[in-house]
């Protein structure tokens, strides 16, 4: 008779390039992105694990509505990590899609295609860039405040969606603001970020359902990265280090829930 296998903990991870991006460009392979780092503690701790990332770069939350089913419902994890509402933060009037178009890493090669972008597309991005930096420093950045409406109410119908399969436990990553670059370029995207994380704060707090939680990011940047260092040295995106003590907390988050869990147990 074999000896019973345990079953692995299904944890799904979702968002958009704060997920699977860091500020080293070309970082050493050993380096992962938290999603990979919890899946390596939870190894170390010896708990089999199963980890799933979906991450898009200049993903806006209302996609994940689009995709739940086959994502969430038809794999049923233990475990939902969503970051979300970053990329809606970022702009004060540009449209998204023309950011995406100007900037997307899934542009192909090709005479006329990198003439149009070098000649046409760069510079009307970089004019309309600059002038919206200009308007961002002197209107109101929270003049467009139904945003993190919209992004909370976008997030408590998933919220809804995956609690019907399963009833997993649901971690929403509290967001940084831009640093660096980021804050010049965006000038009022600290005021959207905080006005972000309270609506997302306050619609989790009025689900009051111990399975939804949020993360505090922020705490783990001053537990773990030094006073002066930059946590995200590009104005976005984690390093290396923040990386990986952010996914170290999490599996420990994730194992204290999974000691509740019968289905689970070594």
């Amino acid at each position: 008779m074999p000896k019973p296998l345990p079953l692995p903990i299904r944890v799904l991870v979702k968002g958009a390039s704060t997920v699977i991006a860091m500020s080293e460009v070309g970082a050493p392979r050993e380096e992962f992105t938290f999603p990979r780092a919890i899946e390596a503690t939870l190894l170390q701790a010896g708990h089999p694990v199963d980890v799933h990332t979906f991450g898009v770069a200049s993903e806006r939350t209302k996609t994940t509505l689009r995709t739940w089913e086959s994502e969430i419902m038809a794999w049923s994890p233990d475990v939902v990590i969503l970051v979300y509402g970053h990329y809606e933060s970022i702009h004060f009037i540009l449209p998204w899609w023309l950011e995406r178009h100007a900037n997307s890493l899934r542009r192909r090669p090709g005479k006329v295609r990198e003439t149009y972008r070098a000649r046409l597309l760069r510079p009307i991005w970089m004019a309309l860039a600059k002038l919206q930096a200009k308007l961002d420093l002197r209107l109101n950045s929270l003049m467009f405040a139904s945003r993190p409406k919209r992004v909370a109410a976008d997030l408590e119908r998933l919220i809804t969606h995956a609690s019907g399969v399963s009833s997993p436990l649901i971690i929403l990553l509290e967001l940084l603001p831009p640093t660096g670059k980021g804050r010049s370029w965006f000038p009022g995207m600290t005021e959207r970020i905080d006005m972000m994380n309270q609506t997302i704060a306050a619609m989790v707090a009025r689900l009051d359902n111990p399975n939804v939680r949020i993360f505090p990011v922020s705490d783990a940047v001053t537990r773990h990265v030094p006073e002066g260092e930059n946590p995200t040295p590009d104005g976005f995106h984690y390093t290396a280090t923040l990386h990986r003590e952010v996914g170290k907390e999490l599996a420990a988050e994730i194992l204290s829930w999974v000691e509740k869990q019968p289905h689970l147990q070594l």
